[in-house]
């Protein structure tokens, strides 16, 4: 049965110039997995799936981190002041990890990356349960990529980070272009129990599964989160 929770706004943190982490006291009895989301209901029937994108053993609060496009409900979120409370509901979805034996590949679209990080800090506090992970990044430039610091400097035993950029002005090691069946092929090791994780906008998704498809991934090794929407 899906429970409802009451929450309290702790506080907000800026992640890009466009995307802010809101972070609420986390409700007792509320367990997650990483990857997974909640309805965020601020009220005046403003309600918005968020995914959760803290790991699930940070015990005092749960964090959704929302790109700001200046709608109702960004500028409700916006207006929020500390210990003001709202409701959260789930969680929900099955965008989580599932141990393989192959290497792990996430590729993340903008703010698809919010699951993705939840989940690369879980097995980060995991210590040494994980294999090989590659996380594929794509964003417009520097400036626009969430969690960067973190990401780049996460404590996996064997993590590579590649990062594809509209626009590579300031980043020599990053690709320019769209993610694509080229930019995967070069970063996977060649091997047929690879699992993938997708995460970001439906066309993006779209096109990243028919970028593996071209490349013989089968359906059954892909797992995908899609945004519907950025209201």
């Amino acid at each position: 049965m899906t429970k409802e929770y009451r929450t309290e706004f702790l506080e907000r943190r800026e992640r890009t110039l466009t995307a802010v982490s809101y972070r609420f006291k986390r409700p007792e009895g509320l367990d997650f997995t990483a990857g997974q989301y909640m309805l965020v209901d601020l009220g005046n029937e403003l309600i918005h799936p968020l995914s959760l994108s803290n790991c699930p053993d940070d015990a005092e609060f749960v964090e959704f981190t929302k790109r700001m496009t200046g709608s109702p409900y960004c500028d409700r979120l916006k207006s929020l002041k500390k210990g003001e409370t709202i409701s959260i509901k789930g969680p929900f979805g099955q965008f989580c990890f599932a141990d393989s034996k192959g290497p792990l590949v996430l590729i993340a679209g903008g703010i698809g990356i919010t699951p993705i990080r939840s989940i690369l800090t879980s097995l980060e506090k995991k210590k040494g349960k994980s294999g090989t992970i590659i996380l594929i990044y794509g964003n417009l430039n520097t400036e626009d990529i969430a969690f960067r610091d973190e990401l780049e400097n996460l404590k996996l035993p064997d993590y590579h980070l590649v990062h594809v950029l509209s626009d590579t002005t300031g980043m020599e090691n990053a690709y320019q272009g769209f993610i694509n069946a080229d930019i995967i092929s070069k970063e996977v090791p060649k091997s047929s129990n690879a699992h993938y994780m997708i995460s970001g906008p439906p066309v993006m998704v779209e096109a990243i599964k028919k970028a593996l498809a071209s490349i013989d991934v089968a359906e059954d090794q892909i797992r995908t989160d899609i945004f519907l929407g950025y209201d």
